[in-house]
């Protein structure tokens, strides 16, 4: 016999029971409901293999307006892919498409792939010379799903798809090759910072002001004679080379070098092409290399010569020279790398730059790098006045005395003075460019100033005086 407690204890167990298999289960249905479930609509779920992995985006503007897109992706084939077959072939593939806009564009490349582009772990947002209206690049850049604000954006003095197209057989591809380019131009000045997220930030805050650096490369000596026919000194932005003539075979191309819907016929026609033309490649670029000297701001491996490998060659293939001022979302004018130069050490400082320096008959080479900087803003006979104090230090590859480190600091100082001079010649006095961050001064040292400065951006430009100073380490 229970008693009256063991009774009201069973009861209370066996309702606890109850609810734990209710609970079970509830979460048991909960994760098969999860599991049957299928994604619908635009944006359905795709397994990895479906989608084709996009690293640089190049953007063009064709003859009769219309936009042409560049995908630059890993090739299957390639050294450095996920499935190396053959490391003599290039790492990376291209696909281009014409159309009146950049989704359309990327959808038609879709189409030709047969996978969905995922532009997630894109690296470069590259603008050639004929974009000259960023609205719509950055209208779909910031609207569409995936890609990184902290994705480069840049320039190039010829077209985007011809810069993507370059083929590269070492480790890295041209969409890495070019960020670590970027980034390596970062430190030493001759190059600002790119990222898209500093390119929407200048363009709300300043008088709709942010600058590009240019990406060049070195051009093939078969085509130099060609092109200097064609082209002038300067670089002319808003001149359209681009055709859309041919991205059909190309594509085509692209889809039998990555194995993708071909035959045995094709492929094996493929990869006799991808040899003669890897071969003419390797000749061409080590032939402008050796002529052009590796270039100060080549990449890595530029200064060697003689026993280079073809890769080097085609590694070291791009080079950032100058810089685009853009203004209202349109490509205003050109910097060039003496005034970048003085502008990075005038804005976010320089890692290091060798400054070339003459004691006495000899010409050496000081390392700057950037320590400090102090900036103080005042009113002066109605001029808004900017004090920039810059401490940058000195480094020698020789050993001199305190005298001769003494004279080439002064030196030094010289050549920065002129470097600031310019930029601040160039970008605030000719061009009425807001890139030394005024907005910014403002803001933290007068308000109303600030205010005054948003109302009218381009009044309060022409009222600002910079002055710099040097203080010097040794």
């Amino acid at each position: 016999m229970f008693t009256a407690l063991e009774r009201v204890m069973k009861v209370k167990r066996n309702r606890i029971g109850l609810k734990r298999i209710f609970v079970i289960a509830i979460c048991i249905s909960f994760i098969f409901s999860l599991c049957s479930c299928n994604s619908t609509g635009r944006y359905a779920k795709r397994d990895i293999d479906e989608k084709i992995i996009v690293h640089a985006l190049g953007i063009d503007i064709t003859k009769d307006g219309k936009f042409e897109v560049t995908l630059q992706m890993l090739s299957q084939q390639g050294a450095g892919s996920n499935t190396p077959i053959d490391p003599s072939k290039p790492n990376s593939a291209a696909v281009s498409q014409v159309a009146d806009t950049i989704p359309a564009a990327i959808e038609r490349c879709e189409t030709d792939l047969g996978k969905k582009a995922f532009l997630g772990h894109s690296e470069l947002i590259l603008l050639g010379k004929s974009v000259v209206d960023l609205e719509p690049v950055l209208d779909y850049v910031t609207n569409a799903q995936g890609i990184s604000l902290g994705t480069f954006m840049a320039y190039t003095d010829i077209t985007a798809k011809e810069i993507l197209n370059i083929k590269i057989t070492s480790g890295a591809y041209s969409a890495e090759v070019l960020k670590e380019i970027f980034e390596e131009s970062q430190k030493n000045g001759t190059s600002t910072e790119c990222e898209l997220i500093r390119h929407i930030d200048n363009l709300e805050n300043t008088n709709g002001t942010t600058i590009m650096p240019i990406i060049k490369k070195i051009k093939d000596d078969k085509k130099s004679s060609e092109e200097k026919e064609n082209s002038s000194s300067e670089v002319n932005f808003g001149e359209s080379k681009s055709d859309s003539s041919g991205t059909e075979a190309e594509n085509e191309k692209v889809k039998s070098e990555s194995g993708e819907e071909s035959g045995s016929d094709s492929s094996s026609k493929s990869d006799s092409s991808s040899k003669s033309e890897s071969s003419s490649k390797e000749e061409s670029s080590s032939k402008s290399q050796s002529e052009s000297g590796g270039g100060e701001e080549s990449g890595s491996g530029g200064g060697e010569s003689g026993g280079g490998s073809s890769e080097e060659a085609e590694a070291t293939a791009f080079y950032i020279d100058g810089a685009v001022i853009v203004k209202n979302k349109k490509p205003y004018s050109v910097m060039t790398r003496d005034e970048i130069i003085g502008l990075s050490f005038l804005n976010d400082g320089v890692a290091e730059q060798v400054i070339d320096v003459k004691l006495g008959d000899i010409l050496t080479g000081v390392t700057a790098g950037s320590v400090d900087k102090n900036t103080k803003v005042s009113v002066k006979n109605n001029r808004i006045v900017v004090d920039i104090r810059l401490v940058i230090s000195y480094e020698f590859y020789k050993s001199y005395s305190k005298k001769e480190q003494k004279t080439a600091g002064e030196e030094a100082d010289k050549r920065i003075y002129n470097f600031c001079d310019k930029a601040i010649k160039k970008a605030l006095k000719e061009d009425n460019a807001d890139l030394f961050e005024i907005h910014s001064l403002l803001n933290h040292n007068d308000y109303k100033l600030y205010q005054a400065y948003k109302k009218n951006p381009e009044e309060i430009l022409k009222k600002i005086d910079i002055n710099v100073s040097i203080d010097s380490q040794i």
